[in-house]
């Protein structure tokens, strides 16, 4: 329940007078005259008049819905009879004791119902009320295999073409990468060995698609759990999925060092520039290396097959986060490109709950908005844009935990909040963390891998259908 604005308002500043000396014979009938008052004071009706308090009763409005209406059940509560609920014209029907019920038809999306109650005697008391409805599908291949070995901490990245590339992971959490990428092809079912290999094995790597279609590798550890900085990739690889052939790119400053990180590419002027967020790390550099969680974000510029440093190797500090997700809110719409959801959690405090609204177009520069975090503190999940404001997040695990979640949520950016998948959604998705999610041009979103509570990679892909508009 998102309460109103509260309206504002002028008081004027208060007089003070001095009281009225009385003669002296007045002040012996001033006891009796003072109980007089108080007396008849008596005979006037007084009531404490305050605004409707309203509690959702049911459904439970933090879960999303399939259903094109809903029966809300409220409790309203005021000093003075409530004499009426309505919403956006909808009358409730009082069914028991400060119980209200209405049936409200939805639309796909966020629903914003403004609910007004109405004290007898009393003020209007205006709140609102956030459903989210959204229509799903999933298909899991069970005839066929898409991919035929289990995998996690991989990288997907998805091409304008359909193509759909995979590089690096695991078959274990913590035990070595892979040097292997695989290619889906557009309209395929089945996943193939592309014809060369990376010169270096990789976990936990960024994998940004470059304008000419190429992948640039990034980051990433030699295997799953690292004790160590020099256990770190510092190389930098580009992958041509036409020719299926990998090169080495040069880094001119400190080299990078970070994995389970996120990165995105800006493209501004005909440049283009990549940005990397948090991740483990170095996160000292000189005089000596450290491995920790990085706070900080750099940017580089590539030009000419080259990542140029354009800040420290220790960037601005944002928030210590490692296996966090980072998504466009705009893609899609007019903002595009600009807004960014990072979301995860503060690794260094209490294991809190992060989201984080990164603006690149702010007029004073990159703008930071911190927004409520995710109802269930995950990490290693996987996330995707729907539509313009909605992004799914899928899976991940609890820092102190290896069982995966089997919760999903959608975060709305104009209600501020986020909404749990329905129940038969989940149950139909493959619990897991360390896999990825991507978003095919006919907007199926593609959940593939992850590792299990074992930490056995895993062979599943999940086709999901989601409609928000």
């Amino acid at each position: 329940m998102t309460p109103p604005h509260p309206a504002s308002r002028t008081v004027s500043p208060a007089v003070y007078r001095s009281p009225p000396r009385l003669p002296a014979p007045a002040l012996l009938y001033a006891p009796v005259l003072l109980f007089a008052l108080l007396l008849g004071a008596c005979d006037r009706p007084f009531a404490d008049v305050g605004e409707a308090a309203v509690e959702v009763v049911s459904p439970d409005l933090s879960v999303a819905t399939d259903q094109d209406q809903i029966l809300l059940t409220l409790r309203v509560t005021s000093v003075q009879p409530v004499g009426e609920v309505q919403a956006d014209g909808i009358v409730f029907g009082r069914v028991g004791e400060d119980l209200w019920q209405a049936e409200l038809d939805l639309k796909p999306g966020l629903n914003r119902f403004p609910i007004t109650s109405i004290v007898e005697d009393g003020p209007i008391s205006r709140d609102t009320l956030d459903v989210l409805r959204l229509d799903w599908s999933v298909t899991t291949p069970v005839g066929y295999r898409p991919i035929l070995f289990g995998i996690g901490g991989h990288a997907a990245s998805p091409l304008p073409d359909g193509r759909l590339v995979l590089t690096g992971g695991s078959a274990l959490a913590g035990s070595p990468g892979s040097f292997d990428a695989w290619i889906l092809p557009q309209g395929g079912s089945r996943f193939a060995p592309a014809r060369t290999q990376a010169a270096h094995p990789r976990v936990g790597h960024s994998a940004t698609v470059l304008p000419d279609n190429r992948i640039l590798l990034v980051g990433g550890g030699m295997l799953g759990n690292i004790d160590a900085v020099d256990q770190l990739v510092e190389a930098v690889e580009v992958f041509d999925p036409d020719t299926e052939t990998f090169s080495a790119i040069p880094v001119d400053g400190p080299p990078v060092r970070r994995m389970y990180h996120t990165a995105l590419l800006r493209n501004l002027g005909g440049q283009s520039y990549l940005v990397l967020l948090g991740g483990r790390g170095d996160t000292r550099y000189t005089p000596t290396s450290d491995l920790g969680i990085r706070r900080d974000m750099r940017t580089f510029l590539f030009r000419n097959d080259s990542l140029i440093a354009l800040s420290p190797a220790v960037g601005p500090f944002i928030r210590p986060v490692a296996g966090h997700t980072q998504t466009d809110i705009g893609v899609g719409g007019q903002e595009a490109g600009r807004r960014y959801l990072v979301a995860g959690v503060d690794l260094e405090d209490d294991l809190q709950g992060v989201s984080l609204v990164m603006d690149f177009e702010a007029p004073a520069g990159i703008d930071l908005t911190e927004w409520p975090p995710l109802r269930s503190p995950r990490i290693r999940h996987a996330s995707v844009p729907l539509a313009p404001g909605y992004v799914l997040h899928l899976g991940g695990r609890h820092p102190d935990s290896d069982e995966p979640l089997t919760s999903g949520e959608i975060q709305v950016s104009e209600a501020r909040a986020s909404f749990y998948l329905p129940s038969e959604l989940e149950a139909a998705l493959t619990p897991t963390y360390g896999g990825t999610a991507t978003v095919t041009p006919d907007g199926t979103v593609v959940l593939i891998g992850g590792f299990n509570a074992a930490g056995e990679g895993l062979s599943e892909v999940d086709f999901v259908s989601l409609s928000v508009q």
